[in-house]
């Protein structure tokens, strides 16, 4: 008898739990759709370059702001490209020039940025519950995006995967592609869609394939006569 009764609260529980995690990736979804929303009024006002820093393994979330000019990549080809001949004129400087600030002006080409004062985004958020990050995309880092470590978070911080999403200062945004699922449940999650132009956010509990969302832009202009 006790075995059934076990049984039955069981059958009853989980489904309840099921609901409770779905609520958490709406929450996260939604949380996520109103930061952009307000990034992108708030990029304009401050004239700055927000970046949403993103640590899949450690599923967290923080906000970062910038100088209005930050270089931002539209493939990985040409940021890998940036960063290897960043890297080559680095190699000028010793260690010790670097550290005395005479190689500046080289570490600030990809931009500084910031933890954000005064405001209600001050800290780091994590993911509620059990629910991950299935993937970030942006354009600069291929069709697939960044996705979690498959073998679980590294034991060095500094091979976690990070990803950075951008708003421009001129009401733009890089098209951005954020998954959040079940962690148990790579199929049962919400999508957060932000547009490139105008900033729009659109939050679905649909899978979204960053290549096939703007499959409608012409890859070239239209000729005029």
């Amino acid at each position: 008898m006790v075995l059934s009764l076990l049984a039955v609260i069981g059958m009853v529980a989980a489904p309840a739990l099921g609901g409770l995690v779905g609520l958490h990736q709406k929450a996260a979804a939604k949380e996520l759709a109103q930061t952009y929303t307000w990034l992108i009024d708030e990029a304009a006002l401050r004239n700055v370059t927000f970046r949403v820093a993103y640590n899949l393994d450690a599923r967290t979330w923080k906000l970062e702001a910038g100088d209005p000019g930050t270089l931002v990549f539209s493939n990985p080809e040409e940021r890998e490209k940036f960063d290897e001949e960043l890297e080559s004129e680095l190699r000028r400087f010793t260690k010790r020039e670097i550290e005395e600030g005479k190689a500046q002006d080289l570490l600030e080409k990809r931009g500084r940025f910031e933890g954000l004062d005064g405001s209600q985004f001050t800290v780091e958020k994590k993911l509620p519950g059990d629910t991950a990050f299935a993937f970030v995309y942006t354009p600069q880092y291929g069709e697939d995006g960044i996705t979690p470590t498959e073998e679980g978070p590294p034991e060095d911080p500094e091979d976690q995967r990070i990803a950075y999403t951008y708003i421009f200062p001129d009401g733009s945004a890089e098209h951005t592609v954020i998954r959040i699922v079940d962690e148990d449940d790579a199929e049962d999650g919400w999508t957060v869609e932000v547009w490139p132009m105008g900033g729009e956010v659109k939050v679905t509990r649909d899978v979204i394939r960053p290549e096939e969302s703007l499959d409608w832009i012409p890859e070239e202009a239209p000729e005029l006569d």
